[in-house]
């Protein structure tokens, strides 16, 4: 499946198709189409089928069987046999070998958990913290810090902790416009940014020489990612955009300002002519796009802007409204270091390149080609 999940990709490449877009032209998800581009997945003769009509092929060129094998395929045992998956088919995994044998145990699309702490502040200066800590110089020195509102950080830290790589990731949930500011006052090594200029149309360049000003950088694409309105499960309110947000009824959690999330928003309620004093809950902020997709699955709320990643988290119904790209931006200074060539490293790889297309149902052709890079 390796070479057909390549041929499909290198075809639609060829033709200047986004993922989503073929996915959309062929009836499937885009998730699906990720699974077939990475070669975990043997279409149907249907599918099969759609995608060569849409890409001018023929099923043959495409399809043909090879014995080269992208992942294994194994037969395990469920570690509670009382409790059946609840996500069916689809339900995420850990695998571990117990008593001799390989056991599933499953695993949450997201998750409230105890953050570990490298030490703990004693007193706080005017500029400056004491702080006791518990780790080595080694150990602070090999910790790379992401400002940035995507969820996908974790999966990054998941993919250097199995290589045991001596990076520690921290992330830093906030919107791109303060991962922008944290990156130019040197408060972190990496800056995710997904800002769109309203007048060129250009995803995060403008806002990155904005924020950064004349200093050499790099910026290096992620990833291209859907984002939208996430709503209450099977959308019991019928919402169908942005126009439906001033329903009396109806309650919104927002990102804070300076969010590309926000942005969207406001610049939807521009064009419609609408006051944001008529949508209920247009205050309330939340910090990430998971807190979003928490606030509505818990009742808090009943729809926000985030993205699909999020909203399938916590099993929401989706609304798409435009794709996204998602850049992280570095200064030169700091590209040098161990914990930045380490995560570079893993964004030119294929294989880390399809976890996070798996995973998170974004788009990641496009991850680890430099996008601009400044001297």
């Amino acid at each position: 499946m390796a070479n057909v999940g390549g041929r499909v990709r290198n075809a639609r490449a060829a033709r200047g198709i986004t993922q989503l877009e073929l996915a959309r032209r062929s009836s499937i998800s885009r998730q699906a189409l990720g699974a077939i581009e990475s070669g975990l997945y043997q279409p149907s003769v249907m599918v099969a089928l759609s995608l060569a009509r849409e890409l001018g092929e023929t099923v043959e060129t495409l399809f043909a069987d090879n014995d080269e094998q992208q992942c294994t395929r194994m037969d395990v045992s469920w570690s509670d046999p009382e409790v059946p998956p609840a996500g069916g088919s689809a339900c995420r995994v850990a695998l571990a070998r117990v008593a001799g044998k390989v056991v599933a145990v499953p695993q949450p699309a997201a998750r409230l958990s105890l953050s570990p702490a490298a030490g703990i502040v004693d007193h706080i200066g005017r500029k400056r913290l004491a702080v006791s800590t518990f780790w080595s110089r080694a150990e602070i020195d090999s910790t790379l810090l992401i400002a940035g509102c995507d969820p996908g950080v974790a999966i990054l830290a998941d993919w250097l902790a199995r290589r045991r790589s001596p990076v520690t990731v921290v992330a830093l949930r906030c919107s791109s416009s303060k991962a922008l500011t944290m990156l130019a006052r040197s408060g972190v090594h990496v800056a995710g940014v997904h800002l769109r200029d309203p007048q060129s149309g250009e995803y995060n360049l403008k806002s990155v020489r904005d924020a950064i000003g004349r200093r050499p950088l790099v910026v290096v694409n992620f990833a291209r990612w859907e984002l939208g309105l996430a709503v209450t499960a099977r959308n019991p309110l019928g919402v169908c955009g942005f126009a439906d947000l001033v329903r009396p009824q109806l309650r919104i959690v927002n990102r804070e300002i300076g969010a590309g999330a926000r942005l969207v928003l406001d610049e939807a309620l521009n064009e419609l002519g609408l006051r944001s004093q008529r949508i209920k809950g247009y205050t309330r902020e939340l910090p990430g796009h998971l807190e979003i997709a928490e606030a509505i699955a818990t009742g808090q709320a009943d729809a926000g802007v985030t993205i699909r990643v999020a909203a399938e988290a916590y099993g929401l119904a989706f609304i798409p409204l435009r794709e996204e790209r998602y850049d992280l931006v570095v200064l030169e200074d700091e590209s040098g270091l161990g914990p930045v060539k380490a995560m570079l490293e893993a964004l030119n790889s294929r294989r880390f390149a399809r976890e996070i297309n798996q995973l998170c149902a974004y788009d990641t052709d496009q991850m680890g080609k430099v996008i601009t890079q400044s001297h």
